[in-house]
């Protein structure tokens, strides 16, 4: 009995197994392979479109963002103008009428030519852009004057100006140091090792003797220039500071700049003006040590 009903169970068994196969390839498989290729398609037709608005909107976004980075970079150097323009009047009140006297008079000028030479339509326009370009010079110029007198008598004044002078103007700052905030700073540039001082009294000398005899052995034949930034004999204007150091004569090529430039920087910074000692402990809050 056994051994009957083995074949009557798997009989049926395989039949059940390929029939849903076989049906739902006819049938469901059929009609469901079409409807899921359809599917599919009408998925990739739905993705391809919103893909392609998508590049649409970032393009157009794109296309705008350039103006409206412009827009915000004019209207920050409008700002930046306006701010510029009234730090400068609180210290210097003729700025204003020093800038409308450089425009104004060019733009004079070119009225009378145009009257009395050539055609006023070819003389007003060159009047007025030689104008502009008077009034924007002296404008810098009062700025730069003020800037140099909010900072002149501050440590590391010198140190700020050759930072933002153009060329190949290497500076180390504060390679020397003392405890009334007296100041060297060492710049290494074509015109050879300048060293710029910063302070008062017998000071500033020390320290560029000193910074001098630290260096002599390192920079061999290089020219050594020192510089006392102050007002007193014998020094230097902080205000004319960057033209005394643009009008050195240049002694030392690009490659020789950089090997000066490596062996000074290996020697290490200065030391900084630190009691020697041990260092105290148990120290009370607000009181002395025990």
């Amino acid at each position: 009995m056994a051994l009957r009903k083995q074949p009557r169970d798997s009989a049926p068994a395989a039949p059940q197994k390929s029939t849903p196969a076989g049906s739902g390839g006819k049938n469901g498989t059929g009609r469901g392979g079409a409807s899921g290729r359809g599917g599919g398609d009408d998925r990739a037709g739905r993705s391809t479109a919103d893909r392609g608005a998508a590049a649409a909107k970032t393009s157009g976004r794109g296309a705008a963002a350039p103006s409206a980075a412009q827009g915000t970079g004019f209207r920050a150097r409008l700002s930046q103008l306006r701010l510029v323009f009234a730090m400068t009047r609180k210290r210097d009140p003729q700025v204003l009428w020093i800038t409308l006297a450089g425009l104004g008079l060019p733009l004079a000028l070119g009225i009378v030519l145009g009257l009395f030479v050539g055609p006023l339509y070819v003389w007003i326009p060159i009047g007025l852009l030689l104008g502009v370009v008077v009034a924007l010079n002296l404008f810098s110029r009062r700025v730069q004057r003020t800037a140099y007198a909010e900072m002149e008598g501050k440590p590391g004044a010198a140190a700020g100006v050759v930072e933002r002078m153009r060329g190949d103007w290497r500076i180390t700052p504060a390679v020397g140091i003392n405890r009334n905030q007296d100041v060297v700073h060492r710049v290494v540039s074509r015109a050879g090792v300048v060293i710029i001082a910063e302070g008062r009294g017998r000071g500033p000398r020390e320290l560029l003797a000193a910074e001098k005899r630290r260096i002599r052995k390192v920079v061999g034949d290089t020219p050594i220039t020192d510089i006392i930034v102050g007002t007193g004999e014998g020094e230097t204007p902080l205000p004319k500071l960057q033209s005394t150091l643009m009008r050195m004569r240049r002694a030392l090529r690009r490659g020789e700049v950089d090997a000066l430039d490596r062996r000074l920087r290996a020697m290490g910074g200065a030391a900084l003006p630190i009691p020697k000692g041990p260092i105290p402990r148990n120290i009370p809050r607000g009181g002395r040590p025990r």
